[in-house]
């Protein structure tokens, strides 16, 4: 009987839907990879081509009961897009700070999740490293304050700042007080 019972727990474990969105080349995949516990891995810097699936892996290393998909950026994969937005558990969306023109355009990736209840929205700030940096801190908090996202500046590639994005993530999909 116990072992029926734990065939049916895992037959009906709830998978989180995590969905990242942005423009091409803003570290969606990199993002991606960090969370998964994949970077530095032979990392393929190619174009996500359409969508791609990640796991999430907490800081000792246990896999998350999450999906990542990762959204393709460039403008031929939007006309299916909107439909990988359906039942997200989590909305993550990131633009570049080196580039106006990502942030903006975020307002476009907001309009993609109308009519879903995401638990939260993500805006993450990516390439915060970066030399070439043209949008304050103070301004990409407001624009996600002004639209209901919680913000987080990071470096995808180096990590800065990631650890706390992470966990506030990885609390989300699973409360403090369900860990064992």
């Amino acid at each position: 009987m116990t072992v029926n019972k734990q065939k049916m727990d895992l037959c009906y474990k709830k998978i989180f839907k995590v969905v990242v969105g942005g423009e091409g080349a803003v570290g969606k995949t990199t993002l991606c990879e960090r969370l998964a516990g994949k970077l530095g891995k032979e990392m393929d810097k190619t174009m996500t081509i359409g969508i791609d699936f990640h796991d999430i892996r907490r800081e000792d290393g246990v896999i998350v009961d999450a999906k990542l998909w990762d959204l393709g950026g460039q403008q031929q994969f939007r006309c299916f897009q909107e439909s990988f937005f359906r039942s997200c558990t989590i909305a993550i969306f990131i633009f570049s700070v080196e580039w106006y023109d990502t942030l903006i355009c975020i307002d476009f990736w907001l309009d993609m999740i109308k009519g879903e209840n995401p638990k939260k929205i993500y805006l993450i700030g990516n390439k915060i490293d970066s030399p070439n940096r043209m949008i304050p801190s103070e301004e990409a908090e407001e624009f996600a304050k002004d639209r209901g996202m919680i913000y987080y500046e990071v470096s995808a590639l180096k990590g800065k700042g990631f650890l706390n994005f992470q966990n506030d993530l990885i609390d989300t999909i699973f409360p403090p007080t369900h860990k064992k």
